[in-house]
């Protein structure tokens, strides 16, 4: 006989068709707001390195944690603002110098490369990938074609201004923030949960710690390297190699093209010590400046955040590929934490530790 107490089959089947229904739906939702989600993330990276200088700050001087708050937001801006007001004209000029002499280096660098079989083969390729399928495309056009990405920069810098505002929030209000979202998960999970997320908060300052020192340390050799060879627009290329740094793996790749072009208007063999400036200094940020730095800073190994760099970016489009180390490390946090130390029970390290 069966009891009142005991759920009927039926029922049964229609809450796990419910529940499933729901988590197809949440997932559907999640997907179709990703960009969302994404740019919620670089806010909160933003976030962290506020707490962290404000941390820093604290250590070195005893006041209440809003007013180290509100230091560590202006020494960031701060020193966007200094380097703007003290090298914004030169900075400006540096990069229209860099786009100005693309179109002639490239022609310089097409002549050079077509005296050999090798060069032409690789001459007719880069022209048909820049070439806009047939219909006309070049690369001078490409370039000096720039202007018609105004729409596009005016929404990036709106969508900057979105990132400051949220990060703004998260920064005041961070622990409010982090109980909201552990409040969606059972009661003992939460537990875990928040320790995953304190352990990616450790290991993210300690990340961006780590990349921003890397980002100067590349970006003052690239200069002075490139200063020494007499390649024009240095400063410009500097920066841009400096920044590249923030994609590991990929960003040194494609910051060295412009730099490469720019090198064989001056001549020849001025562009292949070029070549092989960039290629030292990656070989020594790699197997010496970067592990160095990464000794007191969250590690990943290098073939896995470029396979992180290629699946988030094909999944996410760019804002995947320019975030996709962060979230490896976060990733991989919550990875070790819930599942290699959580499920198998395994002492293995977290990253930041």
């Amino acid at each position: 006989m069966t009891s009142a107490s005991q759920t009927p089959p039926s029922a049964s089947f229609t809450a796990r068709l419910l529940l499933t229904a729901l988590v197809v739906a949440l997932a559907l939702f999640l997907w179709a707001v990703r960009d969302a989600l994404m740019l919620a993330f670089a806010a909160v990276l933003l976030a962290i390195a506020v707490h962290g200088i404000a941390d820093a700050i604290r250590k070195a001087v005893t006041m209440p944690k809003g007013l180290a708050l509100a230091l560590g937001a202006f020494t960031i801006f701060a020193v966007l603002a200094v380097t703007i007001g003290l090298f914004g004209a030169q900075l400006a000029s540096a990069f229209s110098g860099v786009m100005d002499r693309l179109p002639d280096a490239w022609a310089r660098a097409k002549d050079t490369l077509e005296g050999h079989p090798l060069g032409a083969a690789l001459v007719t390729e880069i022209e048909r990938f820049t070439s806009g399928n047939s219909k006309g495309g070049s690369f001078r056009e490409m370039v000096t074609g720039a202007g018609g990405f105004a729409f596009p920069f005016a929404s990036g810098v709106t969508t900057a201004l979105l990132v400051l505002f949220a990060a703004a929030f998260i920064t005041t209000s961070a622990s409010a923030y982090c109980k909201g979202v552990l409040t969606l998960f059972p009661k003992g999970v939460d537990d875990k949960i928040g320790d995953a997320l304190d352990a990616s908060g450790i290991a993210l300052r300690k990340w961006l710690l780590g990349i921003t020192v890397d980002m100067i340390v590349i970006a003052v050799l690239i200069g002075l390297a490139l200063w020494l060879l007499g390649v024009p627009a240095f400063i410009g290329l500097a920066l841009i190699a400096g920044v590249a740094q923030f994609v590991p793996t990929v960003g040194p790749l494609v910051s060295a093209i412009p730099g490469i072009l720019l090198a064989f208007t001056v001549g020849p063999m001025t562009a292949l010590w070029t070549a092989l400036a960039y290629l030292g200094i990656s070989q020594l940020e790699a197997n010496l400046i970067y592990p160095m730095i990464q000794k007191k800073a969250a590690s990943i190994p290098p073939a896995l955040t470029l396979v992180a760099i290629l699946a988030f970016g094909m999944l996410l489009g760019p804002l995947g590929v320019l975030l996709a180390t962060p979230m490896l490390v976060v990733v991989t946090v919550f990875v070790t934490k819930l599942y290699v130390q959580g499920t198998l029970g395994k002492d293995v390290g977290v990253p930041g530790d």
